[in-house]
């Protein structure tokens, strides 16, 4: 149970890294990162809830060594997790400016929600880069858990966070002759862990 614990604790910590380390270089980028975050925390659920529910039967077929039923989740594991990813896909790029702008307060000055509006999309662009490797990861430690290998998406997990952590740090701040990215930086050292 341990090594499942500390892989859903770090795939949750990810994007609370981006939000602490940005909130260094301002609010207004913060806010942006924070409310796309928001945004992509839907779809987590929404993948971590359809894939459960086939490993529910996943974690039974496997217990009673019936390899095809596993094989049989595992396939629906696919359909669902790309029917969720197309679905997230076509909601965040056709309709972005409208979910973010569901989070701005209606007293807030006009240019701090042009100017998050514009971190919020720019942020956006690049972390649907790292949906479809997000799903396909999600896809294959559930299933490795239910057949109760747990060390190896905990490994996963640890290594995306360094990377994570490595790649905020230079691409944020702009360090060790990286360029200073800001948001972008946060978002492309998130969808290089999730790779």
């Amino acid at each position: 149970v341990l090594p499942m614990i500390i892989q859903n604790t770090i795939t949750n910590v990810v994007n609370l890294l981006d939000n602490v380390m940005v909130g260094r270089i301002g609010t207004l980028q913060m806010s942006g990162l924070a409310i796309v975050n928001q945004l992509i925390f839907v779809f987590n659920l929404c993948i971590f809830g359809g894939l459960a529910g086939a490993g529910i039967f996943s974690t039974q077929y496997a217990g009673a060594g019936d390899h095809r039923g596993v094989r049989h989740c595992f396939r629906a594991k696919l359909f669902i997790g790309a029917l969720m990813l197309v679905i997230a896909l076509f909601v965040f790029s056709q309709f972005p400016t409208p979910l973010i702008k569901m989070y701005l307060a209606k007293d807030t000055p006009k240019d701090a929600v042009t100017a998050t509006l514009g971190y919020s999309l720019s942020y956006l662009k690049i972390m649907l880069i790292g949906l479809p490797p997000f799903t396909v990861t999600q896809i294959y430690s559930s299933s490795l858990r239910e057949i109760g290998e747990t060390k190896l998406p905990m490994v996963s997990s640890v290594v995306a966070i360094t990377v994570n952590f490595t790649f905020n740090y230079l691409l944020i701040f702009g360090k060790f002759g990286f360029p200073k990215l800001g948001v972008d930086g946060a978002a492309i050292a998130t969808v290089l862990s999730r790779f």
